[in-house]
């Protein structure tokens, strides 16, 4: 089976997988990639409501063959707040 590595970037953060995991096929670590960010995206977001969370499938040689991206963008629309009173 072939090894593909699951590399993470939050922001300025880069987490570079250094051992892999063996997939099926590209397909499936593409889908292991997918399945990883909402998990990531599950942090305490930041004060202005956005951030990036992007995933990389490389193969063994450091090829780049997938990106996925997750993107938060949080808006608060306070003059659409319900008047009580």
């Amino acid at each position: 089976m072939p090894r593909y590595f699951l590399d993470f970037q939050d922001g300025a953060l880069w987490l570079k997988d250094e051992e892999g995991q063996e997939y099926e096929s590209l397909q499936a670590a593409r889908d292991a990639a997918i399945a990883a960010l909402p998990d990531i995206g599950r942090e305490a977001p930041p004060a202005d409501g956005k951030r990036d969370f992007v995933a990389i499938v490389r193969d063994e040689q450091g090829v780049e063959l997938c990106t996925v991206r997750l993107n938060l963008d949080a808006e608060c629309h306070p003059e659409r707040q319900e008047i009580t009173g």
